[in-house]
């Protein structure tokens, strides 16, 4: 949980004057129902004190088209 409000702490401090900010999620474990509660806890303590926000799942790779 340290890192998630040492991030949340930077996210707040760069982006005091912003209108909305995204966020990135990290990957979900697939572990067991202890670690989704722990996820939860860590996305919002990531989310803590920000004014909007929007929490992107990526697909985990980049994708590049020819019209890039």
């Amino acid at each position: 949980m340290h890192s998630a409000a040492r991030l949340n702490q930077t996210i707040v401090e760069r982006s005091r004057d912003a209108q909305l900010v995204l966020i990135n999620l990290p990957k979900v474990p697939r572990t067991n129902h202890n670690a989704d509660y722990a996820y939860i806890e860590f996305v919002d303590q990531l989310c803590a004190g920000i004014y909007r926000c929007i929490l992107v799942k990526g697909g985990g790779r980049e994708v590049i088209t020819i019209f890039s």
